[in-house]
């Protein structure tokens, strides 16, 4: 059930970035009603991205907050110091934890920020203006070997 639940999830999130529509995640991912255009959003292309350099002055001065929109289980095995982890699905649902007054930086592993600049789209169309995809995301941080954390132990099966 799971794997068909993701399966459903992956082709809307396809469907969605190719009609330029924003997926607004809820309760159920499979329920038509959390497909919507976004009017007045733009586009994931158009949304708001940030340099790696800019993000680290900023979340060195408080301002800012590294947020992983990649899932749970990705996260656990390994994601920027200091990272919250709120999967993109639930963004929209999970809003208010994000800290007030702070600059929300999401990032992900994917080409191009998508699922980030999903995330931030999302976001502006709600209210939180203040939001930016960090450019290059986690492949290029770890890349670079910049700081990181894990927090999970992944139980190999032998």
């Amino acid at each position: 059930m799971r794997r068909v639940f993701l399966a459903v999830a992956i082709l809307l999130v396809a469907a969605a970035i190719s009609a330029q529509v924003t997926i607004t995640p809820g309760p159920a991912w499979g329920d038509p009603k959390n497909l919507e255009v976004l009017k007045n959003a733009g586009t994931v292309d158009a949304a708001r991205r940030i340099t790696r350099e800019e993000a680290m002055k900023l979340v060195k001065r408080d301002k800012a907050v590294y947020v992983d929109v990649r899932s749970k289980e990705t996260f656990d095995t390994g994601h920027i110091k200091g990272a919250l982890n709120i999967p993109g699905s639930q963004m929209i649902a999970r809003m208010r934890q994000l800290p007030p007054g702070k600059m929300v930086i999401t990032y992900c592993a994917c080409e191009k920020e998508h699922t980030a600049a999903v995330a931030v789209v999302n976001l502006n169309a709600r209210g939180h203006k203040n939001a930016a995809a960090l450019i290059g995301g986690w492949n290029e941080w770890s890349a670079l070997g910049l700081p990181t954390e894990v927090t999970g132990v992944r139980a190999s099966i032998r």
